[in-house]
This record gives structure tokens, C-alpha cells and sequence, in this order.
């Protein structure tokens, strides 16, 4: 019932307030990619975010206890992001996960951890076809538990990361209102090593017959780091961003098997965008898994309501995005797509003139070398027209 009333309450507040975003990625285009372009100077965004999965969890196998109801479970995540232009080329963004399912005694974490990211970004090459960042993220646990089921691995300690981003555009003087593709790189630390990871709440006997006593603790014993990957296209339109996103991970090095989330995974993510002003957009997406649903190195010493109740064994196979985006200007006149336009356009006049202004000095060396020519053909002309006279009159 508790978790009915706040996922009522996230649904309310995402109609209410006037913003919206995701965490890993606080700007102006996709949910898990990030993109070449940075935030305008003085510009600030603001997002809110909600992803859900619900399952009725019925029990496995035939020898169903008397007492078992099936249970309706919510897997439910919200998240707030600040992202604000500090300069040309640097933004940062705050991202808070606002609410967090942990599925411990707990429930819910109220509020979860702090993400920092910093980006410098906007590099234009190729024609200014492309462009490039360098992002560099950090997670701060400030959340109760952490290490809890059915969603990406969190250590409870500081994690950290670096990130490469490539776009293309496919007019870079509209960049935001034309066909994008945008492509991700980099690695994850979670850091984790010699930090607490378990604890068992309740006296649990593992499959093996170890008896394992509430209150014993598992400590990290690597410091586990993940390739992180996404390749996003989007496609707008006068009023909608249509939108497709592949992200993943890869392990370099795996952590611990009493881990939960201790499995690599891939997601493809269509969404759609609705832009009905110039500072507001709404935004509807869905996660489905194409990675697999087996469970690949999590060890069975841990409990896992998986093993006795219809629940995914390591990631859900949907998840559902809801969210909105707002823009404010602090400081500095916001830049329309026209004064983008202009503004390039102004380079690009102002490159071709100095082009043509090149070509006339080398006109200008070429014309003079021809005249010097003339001269010397009229002097040998002349010279010739002497010689032929001396020669008539001998």
C-alpha cells in the first residue's frame, strides 16, 4: 500500500511540476546517451524523471505454501537533474535519485545517492558535421542500502567514472532540428574494495548448508569496473523527437558473486519527445532487455526472492520512462536556433571572403608575373624587329 500511495504521488508530481530528466544524462536529448554538445552559457535545466516496472510475483513450482499471496511488486526509480552552462564549451549537472526500491527491510531509499557530472564538449570537426566531449561523473551514497536487486550495481561507496561522446548532425547549423547520431565510450569504477556490500538482515542458510547468522557482513575484495556503451539516433520533427537508444555494459573486472547486480546488460530504448513551447518537452520512453535473463555469476549465498517467486532473475524485460524537461535563462540572452544560424552563417561568409581574398593575392602575383612576360615579349619583339632591319639592310 505505501509503495501504491508514492508511486500515486510520483505520477501526481510528474504532472505537477514543470520538470523533468534522467540521470545519467541531463540535457536536452536522450535518456542514457550523452551527446558532443554542451549546455549554452547561463542556462540552466531542470529534470524530472520516473522509470517503473510491475510485476504480479506468483509462487515457483508445485509445493506452494498454504499461506502464499501472490505479491504485486513496484520497481520504481525517480530522479531530479540540474544542468547548468558555466561557459562555452563547460557545463556540470547535479543529479539526485529522488527515490530508489532497495527491496530490503527499508523498502525505498528516500532519497538515494548524488551524481556529479562534468562536461567540456561542443569540439566541432568535420565541417562542424561532429562534435565531441569529455565527461567525467562521480557517484556520492548518501542512500540508506545500497547493492539491492533488479537494477544497475551500487557499492555504497564513492564511484567514479570517464566518458567519450561523439555526434553527428546532420546540418550543423540546426543541430537540434535535424537527423543526430550520437555515440558513447567509457569506463566505471565502482570502488568498492574492502567496503561492506552484504549484510544479512536474517539468519539465512544458503543452498550449500552454510549456515550464514544475521548481522555477518560480505566485504567487496575487488574493485570492480565496467565499458560502458550507448549509440542513440534521434529524429525531430516540428513538434516530436523520435528517438531509438542502444546502451550497455561490458565488465572489465566483475565484482564480487554476492553482488546482485553483478551481470553485464544491454537495452534498447525507444522514446518519443514532445516539444509544445521552447522550454518545455515531455518525454515517454520504454527499456526492453536484449541482453539475457539468466542470472550469470551471482552467487546463491545471498537471498533472492527470485528463486521461489516469478521475479526476473537479474534485470526486468521492460521498463517504462515518464518525464519532463524546462529550461531557464540566468545571465546571458538564450540563443535561438536563429542566432545559432546566424551566427554560422556569419563564420561561414566571413571564411569564404577570406578564401577569395587569398586567391586575389595570389591573382594578384599571377597577373603581375604575366605582365612582367609582356614586357620581356615586347622587348624581344622589338629586338627582333631591329635584327631583321640590319639584316634587310645588308
Amino acid at each position: 500500500m505505501k509503495k501504491r500511495i508514492l508511486f500515486a504521488l510520483g505520477i501526481t508530481l510528474l504532472v505537477i511540476l514543470p520538470a523533468f530528466a534522467q540521470l545519467q544524462n541531463a540535457d536536452r536529448t536522450l535518456f542514457y546517451t550523452q551527446t558532443g554538445k554542451t549546455v549554452d552559457p547561463g542556462r540552466l535545466f531542470m529534470y524530472n524523471e520516473m522509470n517503473f516496472f510491475t510485476k504480479v510475483g506468483d509462487f515457483i513450482g508445485n509445493l506452494k505454501p498454504q499461506s502464499f499471496k501472490a505479491v504485486n511488486y513496484w520497481l520504481v526509480a525517480g530522479n531530479t537533474v540540474f544542468t547548468y552552462g558555466i561557459a562555452d564549451h563547460f557545463d556540470a549537472s547535479l543529479g539526485i535519485r529522488v527515490y530508489q526500491d532497495t527491496h530490503y527491510s527499508n523498502e525505498y531509499n528516500l532519497p538515494d545517492d548524488l551524481y556529479l557530472t562534468f562536461r567540456a564538449g561542443d569540439f566541432a570537426f568535420g565541417s562542424g558535421f561532429f562534435r565531441g566531449a569529455l565527461l567525467t561523473s562521480f557517484r556520492i551514497p548518501t542512500g540508506e542500502k545500497h547493492n539491492y536487486p533488479f537494477t544497475e550495481f551500487a557499492s555504497g561507496a564513492f564511484e567514479f567514472g570517464f566518458l567519450s561522446a561523439v555526434s553527428f548532425y546532420v546540418d550543423p547549423y540546426f543541430p537540434d532540428r535535424t537527423f543526430s547520431v550520437h555515440y558513447n565510450i567509457g569506463i566505471w569504477d565502482h570502488n568498492e574494495k574492502g567496503h561492506v556490500l552484504y549484510k544479512y538482515e536474517n539468519a539465512f542458510r544458503d543452498p550449500n548448508g552454510v549456515l550464514h547468522p544475521k548481522g555477518e557482513e560480505l566485504v567487496g575484495t575487488v574493485n570492480s569496473t565496467e565499458l560502458r556503451m550507448a549509440l542513440a539516433a534521434v529524429y525531430p520533427t516540428d513538434l516530436f523527437d523520435f528517438r531509438m537508444e542502444l546502451s550497455g555494459i561490458l565488465y572489465l573486472q566483475r565484482p564480487d558473486e554476492f553482488v546482485y547486480s553483478a551481470e553485464e546488460w544491454a537495452f534498447l530504448s525507444p522514446s518519443v519527445r514532445y516539444r509544445p513551447t521552447e522550454w518545455l518537452s515531455l518525454d515517454l520512453g520504454a527499456d526492453f532487455r536484449v541482453s539475457p535473463s539468466v542470472r550469470q555469476w551471482t552467487s546463491t549465498i545471498i537471498p533472492d526472492i527470485s528463486d521461489r517467486v516469478d521475479m526476473p532473475k537479474n534485470y526486468p524485460a521492460w521498463r517504462i520512462h515518464l518525464g519532463a524537461n524546462i529550461n531557464f535563462q540566468l545571465g546571458h540572452k538564450r540563443q535561438t536556433a536563429e542566432d545559432i544560424y546566424t551566427k554560422e552563417k556569419i563564420k561561414e561568409k566571413k571564411d569564404f571572403f577570406e578564401t577569395v581574398l587569398r586567391e586575389k593575392e595570389k591573382t594578384k602575383s599571377v597577373e603581375s608575373e604575366v605582365e612582367s612576360l609582356r614586357k620581356l615579349r615586347k622587348e624581344a619583339e622589338k629586338e627582333i624587329k631591329d635584327l631583321k632591319k640590319i639584316l634587310e639592310e645588308k
